[in-house]
């Protein structure tokens, strides 16, 4: 189980230690104005940092709620590199044609592969699964929300403002890039930045484990060792997976997702 902190609380420390700087004991009015004096140059350095990326990543940026999510998820854009343009997510239309064409013919057929034999093993349980690639849209409203995504920009800040804070001179775009990219978090983000999904282009699925209606397996990271693991459900649904074929390859070890399988169209 991953334990994560606050996003807000942890950007109210930040804060507040920044005040402490100036006066051994702050008032709040001087806790809040440090706030306020982060978030402007937490905004500065995403604008800097993003200038001159394509116009889509932009967009994308720009619906972002917050400036340190913007930063994190600008950190996976520039990681990518020359990647980013070929596992960029499915556009609408892409994502409408999808059920419909060859592969996506193919991949509900693997699935099908998959339940039929969980279903042939486990009597009385089922696999329940969203064949349909994750939209662009969706992806950023999970970003927006999600508290790792929270908890792992708000440590990312933190880091900029260790190195970069309390330097006169505003940082090169540059140097500000390298540190984005030379970051890492202490714990796993259980999201992939908007538009980096695998699940946007259908090269992911997520399985769940059902007893008629009722869900007794999903998808929430922190039940994973206790309805997955501890109920025998992760081997069986390996083992359902091995017995349909080679088309799936998983679990997602980091973050730690059972239920999450890569997919992998075969010609």
């Amino acid at each position: 189980m991953i334990r994560t902190e606050n996003a807000r609380s942890f950007r109210v420390r930040v804060a507040a230690m920044v005040a402490a700087l100036i006066m051994p004991v702050a008032p709040a009015f001087q806790v809040q104005a440090a706030e306020a004096a982060s978030t402007a140059l937490q905004e500065k350095w995403a604008a800097q940092a993003g200038e001159g990326l394509e116009s889509r990543v932009i967009d994308t940026l720009q619906r972002i709620s917050s400036a340190d999510r913007r930063l994190l998820a600008l950190r996976a854009y520039l990681r990518a590199g020359d990647t980013l343009a070929e596992r960029w997510s499915w556009s609408e239309r892409e994502l409408a044609a999808y059920p419909d064409t060859a592969e996506g013919i193919a991949a509900s057929a693997n699935i099908d592969a998959v339940a039929a034999a969980f279903a042939a093993a486990n009597p009385g349980f089922t696999l329940e699964v969203n064949r349909k690639p994750r939209s662009l849209e969706l992806q950023i409203a999970h970003w927006n929300e999600n508290e790792s995504v929270g908890s792992a920009a708000a440590a990312l800040v933190a880091s900029l403002h260790e190195r970069f804070g309390g330097n006169p001179a505003p940082p090169r775009m540059d140097q500000l890039r390298q540190a984005l990219m030379a970051w890492k978090p202490s714990v796993a983000v259980t999201l992939a930045a908007p538009g980096m999904s695998a699940h946007g282009q259908g090269r992911a699925f997520d399985f769940q484990v059902a007893r008629g209606a009722l869900i007794i397996a999903g998808v929430e990271a922190a039940s994973a060792g206790r309805q997955w693991d501890a109920a025998g459900w992760t081997k069986k649904l390996r083992a359902a997976v091995s017995a349909a074929g080679d088309h799936f390859t998983g679990p997602l070890d980091w973050p730690y997702e059972p239920w999450h399988y890569a997919y992998s169209p075969k010609p």
